[in-house]
């Protein structure tokens, strides 16, 4: 039953802007309307933060990832690149 009230939440709310308080909030929601029993509220809630920040650790490793396979396809030099080059440079100047 948590599976399907999980997914139903997240789909409705969004699990990045996920809270504990909105979750609470939903799940007395759910008891109001006969949909979940009240001794099981701190289950849910655990439930559906852990699956907000599964989703939210996802997303940001999809980001990074992104990220990182334009950088590199943009050929864009690399901060071990610009020390490399600062570090040569550096030392051209030294022997003049």
């Amino acid at each position: 039953m948590f599976e399907t009230l999980d997914k139903m939440m997240l789909a409705g709310l969004g699990a990045l802007s996920m809270t504990r308080e909105r979750a609470e909030k939903l799940f007395d929601e759910y008891v109001s309307r006969g949909q979940a029993e009240k001794e099981s509220r701190s289950g849910f809630v655990k439930e559906v933060m852990d699956s907000a920040d599964r989703t939210r650790s996802e997303l940001e490793k999809m980001i990074s990832d992104q990220v990182q396979e334009t950088v590199t396809t943009l050929h864009l030099a690399s901060q071990d690149d610009i020390d490399r080059i600062e570090k040569k440079l550096d030392q051209l100047l030294a022997k003049e």
